[in-house]
């Protein structure tokens, strides 16, 4: 492979000029005459509490699931109670409805009965009757012992 080099511009190298020698089980790009990542290979890493992989960051996580786990079952017990409180408030609605049903029959009844008055004392006026100054006595029933 043949490479030109130009003032101001960088050569183009080849992957194959990288390849490894035959036999050799690791294939890295000389860098500042040697593997630059050979001596990182070698050293043994130790894992001290709080850094990686340590308790620390399983209590971590322990925590933060403990966290979604609250989370969550308080998003399950405010939707319960939104559901409750939903449920509470069509019946209320369903109450209102009859109570207000029974409010305007209870109006007409009355405005029905009024008119049968009004009738009344017409014709009780047209006959001469001196009923406004007749003394009414209603009889109540008296309880049986």
């Amino acid at each position: 492979m043949e490479l030109e080099q130009r003032e101001g511009t960088m050569a183009a190298v080849g992957f194959e000029e990288f390849s490894a020698p035959p036999g050799s089980e690791l294939a890295l790009p000389p860098l500042f005459g040697g593997h630059i990542l050979e001596s990182e290979l070698e050293t043994e890493v130790e894992f001290v509490s709080g850094g990686l992989g340590g308790s620390g960051l399983r209590e971590r996580d322990e925590e933060e699931e403990a966290a979604r786990g609250r989370r969550r079952r308080q998003r399950e017990l405010n939707r319960r109670k939104y559901q409750a409180l939903g449920r509470r408030c069509r019946e209320i609605e369903q109450v209102n409805e009859r109570v207000l049903n029974r409010l305007h029959q209870v109006q007409r009844i009355t405005r029905r009965l009024q008119q049968e008055r009004r009738f009344l004392m017409r014709v009780l006026d047209s006959y001469g009757d001196d009923y406004r100054a007749s003394q009414f006595t209603i009889v109540l029933e008296q309880e049986m012992r």
